[in-house]
């Protein structure tokens, strides 16, 4: 027994009409990709070893930055940093020797971007800062770090320190 001729024309427009090249609903952009805008960087897995972290925060930006006195080494486990009182706030540069760009870690929106011929990524810390983060092999990093009362009102800081410290960085 056959289909009449209507029947089957009516089952293949609904069938193609089903297929379409668009997609509905409403794009939404990523917020948390891996960065891509900078050079990508072939340093060495050990560059950060040597670098202290006390010495990456050039004088000039220190004066530019409002910072007042002498800087502060310290270190854990994990990381080794230097900070410097400015006015409300305090800065500091931390190195990570074992967690690259993609370790961050926050419970805030990550914002990824260039810093000079680095990939970066700014974000909202546990601890009252605002973060830029600075890559340096998949598996190391340099922060500047700007922490206060406010920190959402810190990242211009945070960012300028961190402009400051690229250069210096493998």
């Amino acid at each position: 027994m056959s289909r009449p001729r209507h029947v089957q024309t009516l089952l293949l427009v609904a069938l193609t009409a089903a297929c379409s090249a668009q997609t509905g609903g409403t794009p939404i952009p990523a917020t948390s990709a891996p960065p891509t805008t900078a050079t990508s960087h072939q340093a060495d897995p050990n560059a950060l070893r040597t670098v202290q972290p006390c010495t990456l925060l050039p004088t000039a930006a220190i004066k530019t930055l409002g910072v007042t006195g002498q800087p502060t080494p310290s270190a854990t486990s994990k990381t080794r940093q230097c900070e410097w009182k400015a006015a409300g706030y305090t800065i500091a540069v931390v190195i990570y020797d074992t967690a690259g760009i993609n370790d961050v870690k926050t419970d805030r929106e990550i914002e990824y971007l260039p810093i000079g011929t680095h990939d970066g990524a700014r974000y909202l810390t546990r601890t009252s800062a605002c973060a830029i983060a600075i890559d340096v092999t998949p598996t190391s990093r340099v922060d500047v770090q700007a922490t206060g009362d406010h920190p959402d009102d810190l990242c211009a800081p945070a960012l300028e320190a961190a402009k400051q410290v690229e250069p210096a960085v493998p």
